[in-house]
């Protein structure tokens, strides 16, 4: 290893340790009225939002607008509304449809009507209600199958779109509105409202476990997501000081550990933020901080490379990240020309698995490696890094 090399594994190492790739940027606001207690969702590339919620005085408006949302062009898009003027609606997506429904009328009325939305159609379309008319719900899909509840004191119900039925889950999880959620690897992990205990619920062994604290405050109505095999939940009310929160928390599923994100949110505090996940970055925005907002916020992941890297690690590719067993590593023809080399290291420094890569695509065995994070480097013969990456292994 020669020492030009040796000293940017060490930085790389030193990087991923205590930073990450992600910044914030702000983006294009949301294209109607301010407000609070939309809903979102994603389907393939395109992200949407809509409903929602504006009170002031004496003036309380439910609404049904809902947008698309394209991050190539940061551009919103009007599409057919929602078929009642409500807020506080839950969703999930399963293949290229997604299902939201539940939510809360004009007067605050809780309502359990549910719609399936065909983005290719621009449509919505009844399916059986909910069985708890609430507001506030948790809401995510694994496997095919949607969970949703906690609003309104009700448990966690399972949608199967082939029967269109909904029956009570296996999850053990308190009930709470506006509790925060998100999934890793087929695995749904929840904080309910004003709470510190953190859930994992299993649908493939029906198993709900409690993990690490959450680390700070207690809330309610916070932000929630999950991108790159981490979870993230941020902002909302605090249980502690009453007062609205900024900061965010990620979770690392491999350690089962938590810690403050490196970057902190420059937005406005705020609660009842709607978010949604596009590849390896998360949208969120709206909300409310006492006056009704309506700015987007990008977190995106970032590589910050020279032009010749940039053009050579474009053709190089790892998946699956999070792995279990094998690792699948691409390497574009271009890049197998510098006799690509695969390093894995532990982030103490220790190289733990290294690999010549021989042809466009190689299936590198990760099987023996313990559980947890590494970083992998891809580096030429010579000590050149083409690409370097963090790997969670599961």
């Amino acid at each position: 290893m020669n020492k030009l090399y040796a000293f940017s594994v060490c930085l790389l190492l030193s990087l991923y340790a205590y930073s990450d790739k992600f910044v914030w940027n702000q983006k294009a606001p949301y294209p109607s009225f301010a407000r609070h207690r939309c809903c979102a969702f994603t389907i393939g590339n395109k992200g949407y939002m809509g409903t929602g919620h504006i009170n002031s005085g004496t003036i309380s408006q439910a609404y049904t607008d809902w947008w698309e949302y394209d991050p190539a062009t940061d551009s919103w898009t009007q599409k057919a509304d929602y078929p009642l003027p409500r807020f506080a609606c839950s969703a999930f997506t399963i293949g290229n449809k997604a299902y939201m429904g539940a939510g809360n009328e004009q007067n605050f009325g809780g309502r359990d009507e549910f719609f399936e939305f065909d983005p290719l159609q621009n449509t919505w379309t009844p399916k059986a209600s909910f069985p708890v008319a609430a507001g506030g719900n948790i809401a995510f899909a694994i496997n095919g199958k949607g969970y949703m509840g906690l609003g309104g004191g009700s448990s966690i119900y399972m949608y199967d779109p082939a029967l269109d039925t909904w029956t009570p889950s296996s999850a053990n999880i308190p009930a709470s509105d506006y509790s925060s959620c998100f999934v890793i690897n087929n695995k749904a992990y929840v904080l309910p409202a004003w709470s510190n205990t953190f859930y994992m619920y299993d649908p493939a062994t029906n198993s709900t476990v409690t993990k690490a604290p959450f680390i700070g405050d207690g809330r309610y109505a916070a932000a929630s997501f999950a991108v790159r095999g981490q979870g993230y939940i941020g902002m909302g009310w605090s249980s502690v000081t009453s007062n609205l929160l900024k900061d965010f928390y990620f979770y690392d599923p491999a350690t089962d550990t938590w810690d403050t994100i490196p970057k902190a949110f420059p937005g406005v505090r705020r609660n009842y933020v709607p978010s949604f996940v596009i590849g390896d970055n998360a949208y969120f925005g709206t909300g409310s901080n006492g006056t009704n907002l309506g700015d987007i916020w990008g977190y995106e992941w970032k590589l910050s490379v020279g032009v010749d890297e940039k053009s050579l690690s474009a053709g190089i590719s790892l998946y699956p990240n999070p792995t279990r067993d094998y690792l699948t590593v691409h390497v574009s023809d271009k890049a197998l020309g510098l006799h690509p080399v695969l390093s894995i290291y532990q982030f103490d420094g220790k190289l733990v698995s290294e690999q010549t890569l021989q042809q466009e695509t190689s299936r590198v065995n990760t099987s023996s490696l313990p559980e947890g994070a590494y970083m992998t480097v891809i580096h030429t013969a010579g000590g050149n890094i083409l690409c370097h990456e963090k790997l969670i292994k599961n």
